[in-house]
């Protein structure tokens, strides 16, 4: 069996570190945080019975948090999926926020 080399264990060891930061990262900062700052697309299902009101979504002052009304639908009230998109002068590290009603 041949010896990895000394380039492919560093290459190995900083591919995991670097994926174990990432995982760390999404957890506690979460999908909004890694959106709103890298891009990306984030799923928000609304609970059942309710609908967004499309033009109150805003991200927190200088935060990662979004904040949106909501109401109650009304009877035969068809859910539907609303869908956010950043566009950057780059066109790089555009984010997709949808917000999906029940």
């Amino acid at each position: 069996m041949k010896k990895m080399s000394t380039t492919t264990k560093i290459g190995i060891g900083l591919v995991t570190v670097l994926v174990l930061l990432f995982g760390v990262a999404y957890m506690f900062m979460g999908s909004q945080y890694i959106t709103k700052r890298i891009g990306g697309t984030t799923t928000i299902d609304l609970p059942e019975g309710k609908k967004l009101v499309p033009y109150t979504v805003q991200w927190e002052p200088n935060g990662s948090h979004i904040w949106y009304l909501t109401e109650d639908a009304e009877p035969g009230y068809k859910p539907k999926a609303y869908t956010f998109h950043e566009s950057s002068n780059l066109g790089i590290l555009e984010g997709t926020i949808i917000f999906q009603e029940k």
